[in-house]
This record gives structure tokens, C-alpha cells and sequence, in this order.
């Protein structure tokens, strides 16, 4: 999958973060940024400049999810995941505790009990992290992640490359609380998302997976994003039987993965059967799925907006956003954290987004404005 930048493509505000933090030896780095401002691509060329000019330094790189993991180590050559040791923040307590550096993305997301496992790691911290990006209820506050490391000298990032200022608009007007930090840029274009309006779940399911498939490339997926393991169920079933798939397709929700286990595949059943199928859907997060598949056909990527975290796709869809519908599966969600995680779920897109709903829209969708959203009109498939 095409994420990773070159080098010589990088504006010069990263380019120069990534020199100074090389170039450190004893001194604590912080990278800040609004969402799609670079941050897990600067930390990515960070890992493989260490392994390139200073290939005596013992490195570790930790984050939250796998697919984040998985998609950091795609974008490093073979050199740098031989030097590197690569671990969830789960992982951590499995490895040595004398690395020279440590390098870490989503901070924000690491749980306060983590913490001292990964002071334990080594003295330097080369962290990203960005609190308006906050969506977990055991994760760190600010004042404990400062409390956790020393005085770290602060980077920011002030272009937005990612999304354009349409997904920008969306994301803003739903979770208006995500701040943008001195002067910063968003990519303009004039790509507006679409918003479909289904006449059933089977109906709006179909038409999103659909165009999904016929907008998805080589090296080019698409992404369905939905709130919960439950409604990954759903999808699937809908999709199976729509197209007549053979057999019973396994459940998403029922998988188990134990909490530590790096090299575990919980949706291993599900994927198998959709691979049998032929069919385009992979279920992606938790260990389980291939950022390379994509590389050699067209994926349409199936995830929870949890499992999103830190990725990005040319294409995303966000189905399901009716009337009534909690877009944080937790009990007891607040407003803020549901708001966070639309906000999380709709800046994965890098040239598009999808919004579709049946029956009445989510209350999000009223406060998008109108001109930030096109009509989807269906179109027929090119395969």
C-alpha cells in the first residue's frame, strides 16, 4: 500500500525535525501535529536514519494497535527491521530494558499503566502524540505522559497533508474542540465527500461495498470503517449473502486474541472464508490482515474506527451512521468521546470520504454543512 513518502518529498518543516532528532543523542523529542500533519511518517524516516547512519544504536519502536505497528514496519526497508525491534505498547514488557532510544507513536492512546514499563526501556523518548486524537478511557493524561518523560524538546508540524480542507471542514464541524496549532496548511482541492442515503442497511451495505471495490487499485485500497465488531458482522453477513458466498461466514466479534500476544491472528477464520470466496474484504486490525496483499490486487480493508487509528487510505467509508447509533462502542460514552472518534474515523481519507446512512441520519450528519457533502450517485462497476 502507497503511504510512505520519500525523503525528498517531505516539506521542510519535517525534514528538518527528522535531522534534529538523529543528530540528538541524549535529549527527548516530541513531535506534535493536527491529523495528517506527517507525524507517524516523520518517526518512520527517524527508525530508518538510525539504522542507516547510526546502526550501533539499539532502537525500539512501540504504538498502540498492530495495524499501526504493521504499517510503520511496511515503510522500512529490510535493513532497518533487521536493527529495529518493532512492539505494540502490550508487547513492551517482553523486551530488553536497555535500548538507547525509544521511539513511540500515539502516545496519547498509551494506558497510564504502561507508563513505567516504558521509562524502564531507556532514558530517551522519541514520542508522537496528539490529545485531540484521545479516544481510549484507560489511555495516559497529558500531565502523566509530561510526568513520564523528561523535558522533551517540541516539534511542530504545520502542514496538513493528508486530508483536504473538505475532510478538514467535516471532521471540525462534528469535534470542533481539535485545535490547530499556530499557522498551519491544509491541502486544498475541490474533492467533496459523498453522502448516500440508503433505503435499508442491505441496500446502503451493498452500494458502499460496490463502490468501495470499483474505486480500490493496486497499492490503492479502499477502507469500510463501522463502530463495532458487531456491525463488522453485519457487513459481512449482508455481503455474503447478497453475492451468494458459500458457507457460513465466521464471526468477527467472537474471535479472542490474548492481550500480549504479538503474533496472534483472531480473525484468521473470517479472513480464510473470504479468501475462499474471493472475495475483495479483508477484515484488517489486532494482528489480523496484509497491508502487502494490496500491493498485488484490489483489497477493500474492513475495520472498527478503534483499529483505524493512524492509518490512512485514498478511499474511506463510513456506513451506518443512523439515527440512534453510538459511533464508540463503550458503555457510557460521553458526547466528547463519540465526537473524537468521528473525528478519528473521517481524517483517515486522503482523497475521499464516504458518509452513508438508512433511515435517519446521525445527528453528526446534520451538523455537517451542506456544501461539504455531494450526493453519491452509483455507478457501475469497472471489473
Amino acid at each position: 500500500m502507497k503511504w510512505m513518502v520519500s525523503i525528498n518529498d517531505l516539506d521542510a518543516v519535517q525534514a528538518r525535525v527528522i535531522e534534529n532528532i538523529v543528530e540528538s543523542r541524549t535529549e527527548s523529542h516530541w513531535v506534535k501535529g493536527f491529523s495528517g500533519s506527517g507525524k507517524t511518517i516523520v518517526l518512520t524516516h527517524v527508525l530508518e536514519r538510525l539504522a542507516t547512519v547510526r546502526p550501533s544504536v539499539k532502537v525500539c519502536f512501540a504504538t498502540f494497535t498492530h495495524a499501526l505497528k504493521d504499517l510503520v514496519e511496511s515503510g522500512l526497508s529490510e535493513n532497518a527491521k533487521r536493527k529495529i525491534d518493532i512492539s505494540t505498547f502490550n508487547g513492551l514488557r517482553k523486551l530488553r530494558n536497555d535500548y538507547d532510544l525509544v521511539v513511540a507513536d500515539e502516545m496519547q492512546d498509551i494506558p497510564s499503566r504502561i507508563l513505567p514499563t516504558l521509562a524502564k526501556k531507556s532514558d530517551v523518548l522519541v514520542i508522537a502524540a496528539d490529545f485531540d486524537q484521545s479516544i481510549y478511557r484507560s489511555a495516559c493524561s497529558v500531565a502523566e505522559l509530561n510526568a513520564s518523560i523528561k523535558p522533551a524538546k517540541e516539534h511542530q508540524l504545520r502542514e496538513i497533508h493528508r486530508i483536504n480542507m473538505n475532510v478538514f471542514g467535516i471532521a471540525t464541524s462534528v469535534f470542533p474542540s481539535a485545535k490547530i496549532k499556530g499557522v498551519t496548511t491544509v491541502r486544498q482541492d475541490n474533492e467533496q465527500a459523498r453522502i448516500f442515503k440508503g433505503t435499508s442497511a442491505h441496500n446502503e451495505f451493498v452500494t458502499m461495498f460496490d463502490e468501495a471495490v470499483r474505486v480500490a487499485a493496486k497499492e490503492s485500497p479502499s477502507a469500510i470503517l463501522l463502530p463495532s465488531k458487531a456491525l463488522l458482522d453485519k457487513f459481512i453477513s449482508t455481503i455474503a449473502t447478497f453475492y451468494s458466498y458459500s458457507g457460513t461466514p465466521p464471526s468477527v466479534k467472537d474471535a479472542e486474541r490474548p492481550e500480549i500476544d504479538e503474533q496472534a491472528d483472531p480473525y484468521k477464520k473470517v479472513n480464510a472464508y473470504l479468501k475462499k470466496n474471493k472475495s475483495s474484504i479483508q477484515v484488517f486490525g489486532g494482528g489480523s490482515g496484509s497491508l502487502y496483499d494490496s500491493d498485488t490486487k484490489k483489497m477493500v480493508y474492513l475495520m472498527t474506527y478503534h483499529s483505524a487509528k493512524g492509518l490512512d487510505f485514498a478511499y474511506v467509508f463510513l456506513p451506518h451512521l443512523t439515527e440512534n447509533v453510538s459511533l464508540e462502542p463503550m458503555k457510557n460514552c460521553t458526547d466528547d468521546q463519540e465526537r473524537r472518534i468521528f473525528f478519528v474515523a473521517a481524517t483517515r481519507a486522503r482523497e475521499r470520504l464516504y458518509l452513508s446512512y438508512h433511515d435517519e441520519a446521525h445527528r453528526f450528519i446534520e451538523e455537517i454543512p451542506n456544501n461539504l457533502l455531494r450526493t453519491f450517485s452509483k455507478q457501475k462497476r469497472k471489473y
